[in-house]
């Protein structure tokens, strides 16, 4: 039950590191061309229709906020997964100056990029997802930029996007307050104090608890500022909160028990990350657990694994403001999974080639993929 909650709410992970100025800038370049390219050929052909302009058709109007896993690569060539991309940006855009048009434009960078990944996650036909969000709304809003607000090139369409959008947001952060009151009201210590650090903290947890890959860094931070700036200890303690809300609440709360443990591993995985050039993961934190001369077990957790508890980590890490304190001892520990993560592979088995057949006695065994 617990993941159809997270799917529902579409969620984040990490994004890859973003690219340096002037390869950003030839990009922009590129992609304002492409898209100022189509966009002209689709006024020039309204212009030479002497009827009324028309209305999206069906097709063109989607509301289905699901998502894939590809991006394509952002060059302007011949390639679909070209195409793909400028498409994705093109409809971005167009759904960002109908959003500007509709609710004004946005002077915090930070709520603009938060919009830019909410607009993202709104249409169906938009692939974006995880490390590939912040790159992404790093070139949508430089085409935006460059090709301005014109109202003309505003649809019917883009605009209930652009709406959508706004709502998407919005229903992010109810839902993480109702969490929030679920959780004070049924599982909170009865001496919390709960100081500013304290709700920044739950929020943190509630988000990476439920994020599943369709919400950016950026839209992460804003949702903690929202709920900081609303939230009131004394009404979350007297709203009702439906059940559905307890079930998650009681998920974050078998992760707040474990504060010294994230710490600790906050700690470790930063070591591990720095000494080693790795990339951090869900799976580099599970191996960590696994490996790490740490006491924890499957077991301790609601899932009965690692997974989930490492994969609410990896987003809860991407939202600290500062690097952790990293002690000699937790060095030592990163250097201890690096080593067990090497010997691992140095006295695995040769690979197979399963699509060969093996003889075994009488019997030839083969894949079914021969």
């Amino acid at each position: 039950m617990f993941r159809l909650f997270r799917r529902f709410f579409n969620f984040f992970r990490k994004e890859a590191a973003p690219p340096d100025g002037s390869e950003l800038g030839d990009r922009t370049v590129a992609l304002s061309r492409s898209l100022s390219s189509s966009e002209s050929s689709s006024s020039e052909s309204s212009a030479s229709d002497n009827s009324a302009p028309s209305t999206p058709s069906s097709g063109q109007l989607t509301t289905d906020s699901d998502s894939s896993d590809s991006l394509a690569g952002i060059a302007v060539t011949t390639q679909p997964s070209s195409d793909a991309r400028i498409e994705n940006l093109k409809q971005v855009v167009n759904v960002l100056r109908a959003y500007s048009i509709t609710f004004g434009q946005l002077e915090d960078e930070l709520e603009l990029r938060a919009v830019v990944g909410a607009i993202a996650a709104s249409i169906a036909t938009v692939s974006i997802k995880d490390r590939q969000l912040e790159p992404f709304i790093d070139e949508a809003i430089a085409a935006y930029s460059s090709l301005g607000t014109d109202a003309s090139l505003v649809d019917a369409g883009a605009q209930l996007l652009a709406e959508k959008a706004s709502i998407w947001l919005d229903e992010q952060e109810i839902a993480i307050i109702n969490i929030m009151n679920a959780y004070l009201q049924q599982f909170a210590p009865e001496d919390a104090d709960w100081q500013t650090n304290d709700i920044i903290g739950l929020a943190q947890t509630i988000i990476a608890t439920l994020n599943d890959g369709s919400l950016s860094r950026s839209g992460s931070r804003v949702l903690v500022k929202r709920v900081i700036a609303s939230f009131e200890v004394k009404k979350a303690l007297s709203r009702w909160v439906a059940p559905e809300w307890i079930a998650i609440a009681q998920r974050v709360a078998s992760y707040t028990e474990k504060g010294d443990l994230q710490l600790e591993l906050q700690s470790i995985t930063w070591a591990y990350v720095q000494q080693f050039q790795s990339i951090l993961s869900p799976q580099l934190i599970e191996q960590i657990m696994e490996k790490g001369s740490i006491n924890v077990s499957a077991a301790e957790f609601m899932a009965g694994d690692l997974g989930d508890f490492s994969q609410m980590l990896y987003y809860k890490f991407q939202l600290l403001e500062a690097d952790p304190l990293v002690t000699k001892s937790h060095e030592q520990i990163a250097a201890g999974v690096y080593q067990a993560v090497e010997d691992f592979k140095a006295h695995r088995e040769t690979d197979v080639d399963v699509t060969m057949g093996v003889s075994t006695g009488g019997l030839k065994v083969s894949s079914l993929f021969n």
